[in-house]
């Protein structure tokens, strides 16, 4: 599996890398999140300790794991929480000042919840001179998440504007890892269950790392890829420092498929209490008719399983109605393990500043016109 592209969700935000990206197989894409860690203010007050006992998602993109990541990068934070919400803000810049983002966040236990975090981060954000905040919800309705349209409904009724773009993936599958090893295999098409029951016989070894060292595989797959293909591959040392933090506080695993010795597959997921994100990917396009990824994937689905989480998050899918979607081909790919598509309210903005928002939709709607008028132009000239 090797990166198709490195779609520049953040570019609007500063100059950090997307944290997921696309690949042939399997992966999403995201955009990057940032770091540091002060406490939150406006009523608020620091978590203190994991959101395990949340409602809804527990993603790791809102864990202190991950703020430990972005501290790791040199990027700013702020932790704020009240009463059945919590949420981990990123701190961002770009010429029109300061934004907060909020990677899959706030969550939130219900729509009440929500409405007091919205509240509580707009006020600490107006005291904080911050532009706007950028928000990705993550709400349950009872014991499951809640749908996007009724919580569309909600945020632009508390006043929030839907972003240009998405960061994170809007919609993504899920696997549901309490139904035991079983089922979870009965759930996989029977060619992946086949591959994963004898991908011994074909000379395929399977491993799971906590070593740092061991994502340069994962690097050396997507830059072997990168070149093949003629794409940028995702950054080494972004990778570094997520493996060197993640894998030190025991929230993620590097996978590795050896075939006589050498590396052939890869990946790298990422871990919270309860949910495990499948981030990053590669593979060797030599050794492609071996089916290095099925196994490999399904292996990490049943580790999962078996550690007590409850999610596997195989991350980014396109529209069920998009047959030409970019994605459309990896989309189908994890279809193949099982679960169910799940759809999120996607990126909203809270306006802080009015006029500087409003310069900011400017200057995208002008970014958009130019790029539409280039391509026009290059249409013609090619006849």
């Amino acid at each position: 599996m090797s990166l198709l592209n490195r779609p520049d969700g953040r570019a609007e935000f500063g100059t950090h890398p997307s944290p997921f990206l696309p690949s042939s197989a399997w992966s999403g894409h995201a955009g990057s999140v940032g770091s540091a860690g002060s406490a939150g203010s406006a009523g608020s007050v620091p978590i203190a300790g994991r959101i395990s006992q949340m409602a809804g998602p527990h993603t790791v993109l809102q864990s202190r794991d991950w703020g430990r990541v972005q501290t790791a990068l040199g990027r700013r934070t702020h932790r704020f929480r009240g009463p059945g919400w919590s949420a981990l803000v990123i701190e961002e810049s770009n010429t029109l000042g300061r934004i907060w983002y909020l990677p899959y966040g706030p969550v939130a236990n219900d729509v009440v919840a929500l409405e007091a975090a919205l509240t509580s981060l707009g006020e600490a954000a107006k005291k904080a001179k911050v532009a706007w905040v950028r928000i990705e919800p993550m709400v349950s309705d009872g014991s499951e998440q809640m749908r996007a349209p009724g919580l569309r409904s909600e945020l632009l009724e508390l006043g929030a504007r839907e972003a240009p773009r998405d960061i994170q993936p809007r919609r993504s599958r899920w696997l549901d890892l309490t139904q035991g090893p079983e089922a979870l295999l009965a759930g996989m098409t029977s060619t992946n269950r086949n591959l994963w029951r004898r991908h011994q016989d074909k000379g395929l070894s399977i491993e799971s790392s906590r070593d740092p060292a061991d994502v340069e595989e994962l690097i050396a797959l997507n830059q072997e890829s990168a070149e093949r293909k003629g794409f940028v591959a995702h950054d080494a040392d972004y990778l570094r420092t997520v493996a060197r933090t993640l894998l030190t506080c025991g929230s993620g695993r590097v996978y590795l498929t050896r075939y006589e010795g050498q590396v052939v597959a890869s990946a790298f997921v990422y871990d919270s209490a309860s949910t495990r994100i499948f981030a990053h990917a590669g593979m060797r396009p030599e050794f492609k008719k071996l089916r290095p990824n099925q196994p490999l994937i399904a292996q990490a689905v049943l580790d999962a399983a078996e550690r007590g989480a409850k999610t596997a998050d195989l991350f980014g899918i396109a529209p069920t109605d998009s047959p030409n979607h970019p994605w459309a081909g990896f989309t189908q790919f994890k279809r193949s393990f099982g679960g169910r598509d799940v759809e999120f309210a996607g990126t909203w903005d809270l306006p802080v500043s009015v006029p500087r928002y409003a310069a900011y939709r400017s200057m995208r709607s002008g970014r958009g016109m130019a790029q539409g008028m280039v391509g026009a132009l290059r249409g013609r000239f090619r006849g």
